[in-house]
């Protein structure tokens, strides 16, 4: 559970504190990483780590699913990985450093939830093209899919010695005369993840909801909108207190143990008195 001092540290951090909101979320820049974590901490999963160490492990109640939080010295390295259940249905998925929480918690938020009947994995394209992106299909069935402002490219190859392989996203600052200039974040999704999970990652990325970001923290996209400066320490504190609660919602019941029933004691007839 999420203890009080973690909390009032949370909001100590953020009181009084100066930003704007920004969109799109995809170049937002990475927000804070106890977006996801306390999240999913108030939904039950451990953390089998040492605190004090700065890697993070945590698993799902069920045991099906572990996040692994990896800070490096470069942000285009591998921060997050979610792991499924070993077995013939185990997916992975990968996030680099600055990857905004947001969208890393719309594939961890997807695992608080029972898995919906008759999920498709290729609802990614879909609702990517609903909204507006350019989808385009190569001769072998690959995906190629590009964001309004050309700054995010979402790939799906068909290898010919390995077949059809998993989605990559790719996200860079402004577009260049040729190719993309300054990459942001990057994803990578295994074949096997859920169509639930895609679905819901697709929603996050194409969502044009602004997210707050501190000041010194929002990035020089010049394909970033950025609103008005004003005191966001209290909404951002507000925001965090009622995903927790959602979370909680989300957090399996405890069996509860069954009391021990009290053993019998005969009971002892008194002695008889002598005469």
């Amino acid at each position: 559970m999420i203890t009080r001092r973690q909390l009032d540290a949370f909001a100590h951090e953020y009181a009084s504190k100066l930003g704007s909101p920004v969109s799109p979320r995809y170049l937002a820049g990475p927000g804070d990483p106890r977006h996801v974590t306390h999240a999913l901490c108030a939904a039950g999963w451990s953390v089998p780590c040492d605190p004090l160490h700065p890697d993070i492990r945590m698993q799902s109640p069920d045991q099906q699913h572990e996040l692994v939080f990896k800070p490096s010295a470069q942000y285009t390295r591998a921060w997050w990985t979610v792991h499924s259940g070993l077995g013939p249905d185990h997916w992975y998925a990968a996030f680099s450093g600055s990857t905004p929480v947001e969208i890393v918690a719309a594939l961890t938020d997807t695992l608080l939830l029972p898995e919906p009947e008759g999920s498709a994995r290729e609802g990614f394209a879909a609702v990517l093209a609903k909204r507006g992106w350019e989808h385009t299909t190569d001769v072998l069935g690959g995906h190629r899919i590009v964001s309004p402002d050309r700054t995010v490219l979402v790939e799906q190859r068909i290898s010919p010695s390995m077949g059809r392989c998993g989605w990559e996203i790719e996200v860079a600052r402004r577009n260049g005369p040729y190719v993309a200039e300054g990459r942001l974040w990057r994803a990578s999704l295994d074949i096997r993840t859920p169509g639930h999970v895609l679905g819901a990652l697709a929603t996050a990325l194409s969502d044009p909801a602004p997210v707050p970001r501190p000041r010194f923290a929002i990035d020089e996209s010049p394909h970033l909108t950025v609103g008005r400066e004003v005191v966001i320490g209290e909404q951002i504190v507000a925001a965090h207190q009622e995903r927790l609660a959602q979370a909680r919602r989300h957090r399996p019941a405890t069996t509860p143990v069954a009391a021990q029933p009290t053993p019998h004691t005969p009971a002892v007839a008194p002695p008889a008195r002598s005469r």
